[in-house]
C-alpha cells in the first residue's frame, strides 16, 4: 500500500514539473523578429529607436514594440510580448539627443536632470515611417515571423 501511495505521489508531483517547463501563452502571441537597415547599414548609433506593431481593423490584437539594437539593428518581441496572428502598420521611431549649448549629439540619458534640462530630442525620419500607415506585416501562425526592412530616407540633423 506504501508503494502505491508513493507512485502516485511521484506521478503527481512529475505531471505538475512537467506542466511548470511549458511557456504559458493564453493569448497566443508569437515571436517576431528582424533586422531594420537605414539605407543598407544597420540602423542606429547615437540615439533611441523603437519599432511598434499597431494592429490593422481588430484593436484587441493588441500593439508591442521593441528596442532596436542600434549598432546591428536587430529587434525582437518574444512570445511573452510578442504578437497575434494577424495584419499590423509598422512604424519606426529614431529619436537623437542633442546638447542645446553644443548642438551635438549626447547619449540618450533621461535619468541626468541637469543633461535633460540642457538638450533636446530630435525625430531622425520623415513622417512616412512613424505617423503614416505605410508599412504593412502579417504575423501568421506555424511560421517564422520575421521583418526585414530597410529604411531608404535621408535623415535631417539639425
Amino acid at each position: 500500500m506504501k508503494y502505491i501511495h508513493f507512485l502516485l505521489v511521484l506521478c503527481c508531483v512529475l505531471s505538475c514539473l512537467s506542466g511548470c517547463s511549458k511557456q504559458r501563452n493564453p493569448e497566443g502571441r508569437l515571436d517576431v523578429s528582424g533586422t531594420i537597415t537605414y539605407n543598407g547599414s544597420p540602423f542606429g548609433g547615437v540615439g533611441l529607436y523603437n519599432i511598434a506593431f499597431e494592429p490593422i481593423g481588430d484593436p484587441s490584437s493588441g500593439s508591442t514594440s521593441g528596442i532596436i539594437d542600434p549598432v546591428a539593428g536587430k529587434f525582437l518581441c518574444t512570445m511573452q510580448d510578442g504578437l497575434k496572428p494577424g495584419k499590423y502598420w509598422v512604424k519606426f521611431t529614431a529619436m537623437a539627443q542633442y546638447d542645446k549649448r553644443t548642438n551635438k549629439p549626447v547619449a540618450p540619458d533621461f535619468e541626468e536632470e541637469d543633461l535633460n534640462k540642457q538638450s533636446y530630442f530630435v525625430s531622425l525620419l520623415p513622417p512616412d515611417f512613424n505617423e503614416k500607415n505605410v508599412i504593412e506585416f502579417e504575423v501568421v501562425s506555424g511560421k517564422k515571423n520575421v521583418f526585414d526592412y530597410d529604411i531608404v530616407a535621408e535623415i535631417k540633423l539639425p
